[in-house]
Order: structure tokens, then C-alpha cells, then sequence
């Protein structure tokens, strides 16, 4: 099941991430290191953590696909500071501890990152989308009846599944879509708003005609009759 699946890449991800923060505060592994050493004490932690967050991605976007570009962001920034470290450590340099020093920065970056990628993970573990987490339980809920009930629900079950996580896609274009409504309706009511206070200001500037005024319009209007000989 994805829920276990998941639940078991989230362990493995803070068992790493827990190990390495206990090398660099008890001094396993140090700046002070020559790279190839800093490398051979790493190299298996941190590929498996590059793994790990690329597959806990994939599973987090099935269980919360509303969160996106969340996930997609930190996935990928973990996932390069880490590549960032190797990289830095398999460079020929004149100064080997120079770049020991650059690419510990590194390692020390991705338990940061690492730490708030588990925070995350755990967010999503506890408040998977409802949808989703519905028909999962459906599907192992069909899975432990007995066979001929389990046949038939998986057959009443797995197409919905299938339908669900196909239309994944379909459903973060639908809100990408309203998210564009809102945004034309909010500009619709900001030009409303505009033109509407433009209209009071007009209003506002335009002197009320007076009995005063309309005697004064009436005598200029009766001088244009008005001829030489008068």
C-alpha cells in the first residue's frame, strides 16, 4: 500500500538525516577532511537520500496532489544540494581543503533541507488529500475480505483508483483554471471599484446649478435678441 510504503521512506529519510547530523556534531566527518575521505564517509548516505526524495516526491504527489509545487520545489532543492556536495568533493582543485570546506557547507545546507523535507513528509502522512485517502482505504479494505468479496470489490474499486490518479493531472489544471477566474473576477471588481470612484469625483466637482445661475443664463440668452436700434 502507499500509505506503508510511504511511511516507510519517511523513517529511512530521518534515519539518514539523523546520522549525518550526528557525524558533523560528533566530528566523523569535518571540513577538515581531505575530499576523497569527506566522500568515501558520505557517499552512501547521500545516495540514498537523493533516491529517497526523488520516490518520496512521487508518492507525495499521489497523496497530496494539491501541494504540487511545494513538494516539487523542495524535492529538488534537496535533491541538488546534495548533488552540489558530491560534485564540489570529485573536483580537481589546487586546494583540496578549500573545497572540503565548500562542500561540507553543502552537507550542512541539505539537513536543513532535509529537516524541513521530513517536515513535510510528516504533514502530508498525517493530512493526506481526502479523495485520495478515501479510495486507498477502499482498496485495502477490499483487499482483506475473502476472495470472492475481495474480487468483486477490487472489480467496483480499482477502476475508480485508476480513474482518480488518472485524472491527477486534470484536477491541478482545473485549479490552476479557477485560480485564473478569481484573479480576472478580482480585476473586473478593482476596474469596477475604479471607474465607479470616478464617476462620485466627477459628480463631486460639479457646481449645483443655482436660481442665480439660471436668471443669469436667461438674461444672456434674451441680450441675443437684442438689436441696434434697442
Amino acid at each position: 500500500m502507499i500509505k506503508e510504503e510511504f511511511n516507510a521512506k519517511l523513517s529511512e529519510c530521518e534515519e539518514i538525516l539523523q546520522r549525518i547530523s550526528s557525524n558533523i556534531a560528533n566530528g566523523v566527518l569535518s571540513e577538515k577532511l581531505m575530499p576523497s575521505e569527506l566522500l568515501k564517509r558520505t557517499e552512501t548516505d547521500v545516495d540514498r537520500l537523493i533516491n529517497l526524495a526523488l520516490t518520496s516526491e512521487e508518492l507525495m504527489l499521489v497523496l497530496k496532489p494539491e501541494r504540487t509545487n511545494t513538494i516539487n520545489a523542495m524535492s529538488k532543492n534537496l535533491r541538488q544540494t546534495l548533488t552540489n556536495f558530491k560534485d564540489i568533493l570529485v573536483q580537481n582543485t589546487s586546494d583540496p581543503l578549500a573545497n572540503s570546506r565548500l562542500a561540507f557547507e553543502q552537507l550542512r545546507r541539505a539537513t536543513a533541507d532535509g529537516s524541513d523535507f521530513l517536515f513535510l513528509m510528516r504533514e502530508i502522512r498525517e493530512n493526506p488529500s481526502p479523495i485520495i485517502s478515501r479510495i486507498l482505504d477502499l482498496k485495502k479494505i477490499s483487499e482483506t475480505k475473502s476472495a470472492v468479496i475481495s474480487i468483486q470489490a477490487k472489480e467496483d474499486v480499482e477502476p475508480l483508483v485508476k480513474y482518480v490518479l488518472g485524472r491527477i493531472d486534470d484536477f491541478r489544471t482545473a485549479l490552476i483554471g479557477l485560480e485564473r477566474k478569481v484573479d480576472e473576477i478580482k480585476q473586473v471588481m478593482r476596474e469596477l471599484q475604479e471607474e465607479s470612484l470616478k464617476i462620485l469625483s466627477e459628480k463631486t466637482s460639479q457646481k449645483p446649478t443655482t436660481v442665480e445661475d439660471e436668471k443669469e443664463k436667461k438674461q444672456l440668452s434674451l441680450s441675443n435678441f437684442k438689436t441696434e436700434d434697442d
